[in-house]
């Protein structure tokens, strides 16, 4: 890819991680936030098994998406490196 090309969607690319990076800190930070007013409210029912269940579920699912957004910065590393190259 030619240089230009490169330089003109950087900036997309540093967007799209930056905005993936703020709405998964913001689903993470009001997802945890709700769960502990529900215990404090003492609204959770079920027992310890379920709840270490859900948290196993919850563990699973955020390292999947962590996993994506590593080969997406991956990805964006590779595009700007070879553009530096050529």
């Amino acid at each position: 890819m030619p240089p230009e090309i490169i330089e003109a969607i950087a900036p997309l690319i540093a967007l799209v991680g930056v905005g993936t990076f703020t709405l998964l800190g913001l689903r993470m930070y009001f997802g945890f936030k709700a769960r502990r007013l529900e215990i404090e409210a003492g609204r959770t029912t079920g027992s310890a098994d379920e709840s270490i269940e859900t948290l196993r579920d919850e563990v699973y699912r955020l390292r999947t998406d962590v996993g994506d957004l590593q080969e997406r910065v991956d990805f964006a590393e590779r595009l700007l490196t070879r553009g530096k190259e050529d």
